[in-house]
């Protein structure tokens, strides 16, 4: 997708003071706001397919694991989803140990995606879906970790890096007085995480979007943009603690929606370019 057919950054109005606060916090050193990269690696042919593969069937079933106790047909939805990751997954790891075959932070990162995959499934066989879900973002996080650590670039880490600062704030049950100047501090680091979603350009043929999904990739990351300027505004005003705790939780549905784009549909398979 052309970088210029994302939304772009919008005017975030704080105050003096905290306007001084901001950018002594994104003058820092990038790795104290966790978000620099190693040098790139070089990969086979074949590797990003083969990541983006994974997530395609991985990510229906982190979501929809979340999701199973909020419908009537979520349990089978997610059981299905489940079904379809760890049918997938032995031919999916031969894929994804091609990345880095000689790398002992891979092949160690792999085994413990065996084991996640393994209990996750059986939490889904319980319907146990907090567990489930827990145990799957698990798999995202270990698979991001290892990558970092090999140098290994690849976009939807950025989405894994924003995901933890955004739920930092949206998380939140209280921002007293004395809590302000951290949750500020939060809003900083994740608007710098979220620039860098901004700045990708994403094929869709690469990442095997079809057009629906990319519209709703399009509207998350405008969402999910309004959202951040609407909490800098709560911010910068001043507001109130219910406010600021509204604003920041409605940061969690945008980002949801645009990662989930990244997910494949049942039956679907996109050919992949590159």
């Amino acid at each position: 997708m052309p970088a210029s057919s994302f939304p772009r950054s919008l005017a975030l109005p704080v105050s003096r003071r905290r306007l001084t606060q901001a950018l002594a916090l994104l003058s820092l050193p990038a790795l104290a706001l966790s978000t620099a990269r190693p040098a790139r690696a070089a990969l086979p042919q074949g590797s990003h397919a083969a990541m983006v593969a994974f997530d395609g069937l991985y990510i229906p079933a982190l979501f929809l694991t979340g999701a199973a106790p909020k419908s009537e047909e979520g349990p089978a939805r997610a059981g299905a989803a489940m079904q379809r990751l760890q049918q997938a997954w032995p031919q999916q790891r031969l894929a994804l140990q091609a990345l880095a075959p000689s790398a002992r932070p891979w092949r160690e990162a792999l085994a413990a995606v065996d084991r996640h995959l393994a209990r996750a499934t059986a939490e889904v066989g319980e319907r146990r879906w907090e567990a489930s879900h827990e145990t799957l973002e698990r798999v995202r996080e270990t698979l991001f970790e290892a990558r970092r650590s090999l140098g290994i670039d690849y976009a939807l880490d950025d989405f894994t890096a924003f995901h933890g600062a955004m739920e930092a704030i949206a998380n939140r049950s209280a921002v007293p007085p004395a809590q302000r100047e951290a949750l500020e501090r939060d809003y900083a680091r994740a608007r710098a995480l979220w620039r860098r979603i901004e700045r990708l350009e994403l094929d869709p043929a690469r990442w095997g979007l079809s057009p629906t999904r990319q519209a709703q990739l399009r509207q998350g990351l405008a969402d999910e943009d309004r959202a951040l300027a609407r909490l800098s505004r709560a911010l910068a005003a001043g507001a109130p603690e219910a406010e600021l705790l509204q604003a920041g939780a409605a940061l969690k549905g945008p980002f949801v929606k645009a990662y989930t784009a990244f997910g494949w549909p049942a039956g679907e398979t996109p050919a992949l370019a590159g």
